[in-house]
């Protein structure tokens, strides 16, 4: 009985791995691909959200500077209103424990 297959099934099952194995390694390395350019995406928008806070904060600084008070006037206004609303805090639990 005379063979005429062009492949054995030793040669087809070595190309059926191989090409497995690459197919896998072709996916990987496109889902790794994408999930840098995400991560590189996510680190610029958050570096530009942080600057633009940082801007939004020094206007306002710059506002109070020139407009309203001083640092030190700001900080003893937060004080003060730290204070009256810790005091509101304490008699409202008061008022509700009686």
């Amino acid at each position: 009985m005379e063979d005429n297959r062009v492949f054995s099934r030793v040669q087809v099952l070595q190309f059926l791995v191989a090409f497995f194995v690459t197919a896998f390694g072709i996916v990987t390395a496109y889902y790794t691909t994408i999930a840098g350019i995400k991560l590189d995406l996510s680190q610029k928008a958050e570096t530009v959200v942080v600057n633009q806070q940082d801007k939004r904060l020094s206007n306002i600084e710059v506002m109070l500077n020139r407009n309203f008070l001083t640092k030190d006037e700001f900080y003893q206004f937060s004080q003060d209103l730290q204070n009256r609303l810790t005091r509101m805090e304490f008699q409202l639990s008061e008022i509700k424990n009686k």
